[in-house]
């Protein structure tokens, strides 16, 4: 009799079980490279096609979302648009300059407004347009619309914007409103220092034929923002 005997072990049940736990361990390291690389690919820039047909490098973000430097060149631009106030019209090699015809200007009670004025007005929102465009056209000189009297607001500091709440948003801006009169190049200086309140809107599409309206409300409400609010800037704040 041996006392020990020797016994043959089969491991095929193991190196199968060994197998398995691999694959289902590659398997969910997959998953996490697949997820990951979809998050990198969500991430980067998209091309898209404006209504107009204008293709434009865009990054996915909420909709009620807006970039610092977007909110920025909204308010600058806007602001500028608004109290810039010229009737003469740019000139044109291919015209003659004696049938340049000056900006009659659109009527807001007994006053007007410059046109370009009044479209940039649609970036206000339906609350605060009627009211701050009233107040616009009282300081609106009426030389303005003979020729003898151009404006320009000179923006010296925007800051970034800094958020209320999920899609509106303050930013600060400190400019001069030069006016220009007659043949007085150098103009004078008014401080315009103000608080402006923006917040996030959808942008409807552009309808088929639209009028001058409606052309004039897109072009100024197609950065998807409105301006609801301006106040006097509180330095002290």
């Amino acid at each position: 009799m041996r006392l020990l005997e020797k016994k043959e072990i089969n491991f095929s049940p193991l190196i199968s079980i060994g197998q398995t736990a691999i694959l289902i361990l590659l398997f969910f390291i997959s998953l996490s490279i697949s997820s990951k690389l979809g998050q990198i690919v969500s991430n980067k820039q998209t091309l898209v096609e404006l209504q107009d047909g204008t293709p434009i490098r865009a990054i996915p973000i909420g909709a009620k979302e807006r970039t610092d430097q977007a909110i920025m060149n909204f308010v600058g631009r806007t602001m500028s648009n608004l109290m810039s106030w010229n009737a003469v019209p740019k000139s044109d090699e291919n015209l003659d300059p004696r049938n340049l015809k000056l900006d009659p200007g659109v009527p807001v009670g007994d006053k007007k407004l410059t046109t370009n004025t009044w479209g940039t007005g649609f970036a206000l929102s339906e609350d605060f347009r009627a009211s701050f465009l009233r107040e616009i056209a009282g300081l609106t000189p009426s030389e303005v619309f003979t020729g003898e009297t151009q404006s320009a607001l000179l923006v010296r500091y925007i800051s970034p914007p800094e958020k209320i709440s999920l899609g509106q948003w303050r930013i600060d801006i400190v400019a001069n409103l030069v006016i220009f009169k007659g043949k007085d190049q150098a103009g004078k200086a008014i401080s315009f220092n103000k608080t402006v309140f923006v917040r996030a809107i959808d942008t409807l599409p552009l309808p088929n034929n639209p009028s001058a309206q409606m052309l004039a409300a897109y072009n100024a409400r197609k950065a998807g923002m409105e301006i609801y609010r301006i106040q006097d800037l509180d330095l002290g704040r």
